[in-house]
């Protein structure tokens, strides 16, 4: 299946003609000594490709900023406010459902979006036609073994991201500077906090566990999760909409 991006002329697209759209969320933000400040934005990005490339969907650009406000005083941190977040995707839902594009993937790289998932049911309300989904790329991993040792310790900058980019982005991972610090907190004291209150090296995690087959592993298996929830999602929202058509008839 061929995926169209914006590498492809207008009249190309035309001529595919795609019934699917996808489009990442990143972020520009500080990933400890190792990792890129673009670590999200850049993982995104590979994902939504790979997802497109799957689907023969077009390929929206990964937005690269959002949320990332608790890493703020960081250097290199940018950060959007919830609403602006809201209002930029939904200007970007508006531009697809006008050239006819109604199925729409959100794939969050970021996981500090909360707005996303209010956002995106109050737009499938509003809008009959469109259905807009965001998968949590959770359905296969979850049900096959364990691929990071660090599991719930993993919040930012560990052994999770520092595998994805061993696996496609490694020139511009430094794992001689990486180091492990797991804080004596929960994950909600970010909601508290700023990150350097927390973590004074930007991590939270151990990114000392990375290796480039655990990357290539999960790139795999979350690309085939997203695939395989829109999927499934899709098919229950014609389920619903043919449901209340019929009802709607037989009234």
């Amino acid at each position: 299946m061929r995926f169209t991006n914006y590498c492809n002329t207008s009249s190309q697209i035309r001529e595919r003609n795609p019934e699917i759209a996808v489009f990442g969320i990143g972020a520009i933000e500080q990933h400890s000594y190792h990792l890129p400040l673009g670590t999200d934005w850049l993982a995104v990005a590979e994902i939504t490709r790979r997802v497109a490339e799957k689907l023969g969907a077009f390929l929206v650009p990964a937005l690269p900023f959002s949320m990332s406000e608790c890493h703020g005083p960081m250097p290199g941190t940018v950060w959007l406010k919830p609403k602006t977040l809201a209002a930029v995707i939904t200007d970007v839902v508006n531009s697809l459902q006008a050239q006819g594009i109604n199925r729409i993937i959100l794939v969050n790289g970021h996981g500090g979006n909360f707005v996303l998932e209010a956002m995106i049911r109050e737009l499938n309300l509003a809008r009959p036609s469109l259905q807009l989904v965001m998968p949590s790329g959770e359905l296969v991993i979850s049900v096959e073994e364990p691929i990071f040792e660090t599991g719930h310790l993993e919040v930012h900058a560990g052994e999770g991201e520092t595998s994805f980019h061993l696996a496609f982005n490694a020139e511009h991972v430094k794992t001689d500077k990486s180091v492990d610090y797991v804080p004596p907190v929960g994950r909600e004291f970010l909601d508290y906090a700023y990150m350097s209150f927390i973590s004074e090296s930007g991590v939270w995690g151990c990114p000392s566990r990375a290796t480039v087959a655990k990357g290539e592993t999960a790139l795999d298996a979350e690309v085939r999760s997203i695939c395989q929830e829109a999927e499934l999602v899709f098919k229950f929202l014609d389920e619903q909409s043919a449901s209340r058509a019929a009802a709607t008839t037989r009234s």
